[in-house]
């Protein structure tokens, strides 16, 4: 009965992905657009040094917000345009600096004394952590760097398990495309790879949207009874 109840919530919430793309195809183009926008102009900004690299870690953040804002509207199933490109950069800007700030921090104070081991270390924990951050941002509306961190731990802590179940096998099943399937097709499409690559990311990221959404606020015995009783 569990693995029942919690194949239809996911069954469901990659019906929800489906449903946003097919009222906003344009943006499964979204992400390899804007990795290809930043890494046109990351060698403009080299010659300037230490100043470059800080403009072109406030381009990042524009670049971040910019995506999370066209995925939160894509998860709520509204119909996204380019016109609203422009705000784009800016709605989630400061959550999304306030994150990397903290990282920031802790790289500067406590890296040297982790050395390269122990930051590795570190940052694996952190990918754990705030594995559900990008989510947190857009649906909780966070802002600073640690209101971020302590939404996403309390996350964890109430569905750890049925977040990061689903989470490993979407991440398995399309690195297996990834590395499997795209390596059999001619070397003379990548560009047509790199789009394929990057709606599938973006497929995912609109499952775990909606999937943050369902579990988010609900307990295991709530879901259990929502869903058992779906099938009656």
């Amino acid at each position: 009965m569990f693995l029942l109840v919690y194949a239809r919530l996911y069954a469901k919430c990659l019906g929800a992905a489906f449903q946003g793309v097919a009222k906003n195809p344009w943006t499964l183009a979204l992400p390899m657009a804007l990795i290809a926008g930043f890494t046109f102009i990351a060698p403009l900004f080299a010659p300037l040094g230490m100043v470059g690299g800080l403009l072109l870690g406030l381009i990042y953040d524009a670049l971040v917000s910019c995506y999370l804002y066209f995925t939160a509207g894509t998860v709520a199933l509204q119909k996204m345009t380019l016109g609203e490109l422009k705000k784009s950069f800016l709605v989630y800007f400061w959550s999304v600096m306030g994150l990397f700030f903290v990282f920031w921090v802790v790289n500067l104070f406590i890296g040297p004394a982790l050395g390269p081991r122990g930051m590795l270390a570190l940052n694996a924990v952190a990918f754990i952590a705030l594995n559900p951050a990008p989510e947190v941002i857009y649906s909780k509306g966070t802002r600073g760097g640690i209101d971020t961190i302590t939404t996403c731990m309390k996350f964890l802590g109430e569905a750890w398990i049925e977040w990061f179940i689903p989470n490993l096998l979407v991440a398995g099943a399309a690195w297996l495309v990834v590395t499997r399937l795209f390596p059999l097709m001619p070397l003379h499409i990548d560009v047509l790879i790199s789009l394929l690559s990057g709606a599938l990311f973006h497929i995912v990221m609109l499952f775990r949207g909606h999937l943050f959404q369902e579990l988010d606020g609900s307990s295991h015995r709530q879901r259990m009874f929502k869903y058992r009783n779906a099938s009656s």
